[in-house]
């Protein structure tokens, strides 16, 4: 396996299990997290902002191993240290809502870390998600 695969990978059996010391360990210093479509409307992430963002959103909404992610595709580039892959998630959230989300990741490796992910989302889905929470909620 492709140095590039395997560190997808271990970010996405890190991320299900909600242990964003090993995600962000798996980053370079400069990584940089950018969520699409633009029209969600998400800045740019660097590694400095993703833990606070993380136990803000993630956290707040699952427990650790509530989410799995299934890898139908992963497309190694010529390059070497770029990779698409095409996942879904697929979990239930604290309050009961269920997550079904699709996802492409371009993700681009430096040396024996990630330096950047572009993860396009299901931001219809993301949209309703939060609203069944909220009212779930009681917010």
């Amino acid at each position: 396996m492709p140095a590039a695969t395997a560190l997808f990978h271990s970010y996405l059996t890190a991320a299900s299990a909600l242990d964003w010391d090993t995600v962000l360990a798996l980053f370079t210093d400069d990584f940089e997290l950018t969520i699409k479509p633009a029209s969600a409307g998400i800045p740019v992430q660097a590694k400095s902002q993703l833990l606070e963002t993380l136990e803000q959103s993630v956290n707040k909404w699952f427990a650790p191993g509530a989410l799995k992610f299934t890898v139908h595709e992963v497309y190694e580039t010529k390059s070497e240290n770029r990779i698409i892959a095409h996942v879904n998630s697929d979990g239930t959230s604290k309050l009961g809502t269920p997550w079904h989300n699709e996802y492409m990741f371009i993700v681009e490796v430096e040396g024996e870390k990630i330096r950047r992910i572009t993860e396009f989302m299901d931001s219809g889905f993301v949209k309703g998600f939060v609203e069944a929470e909220m009212k779930a909620s009681g917010a």
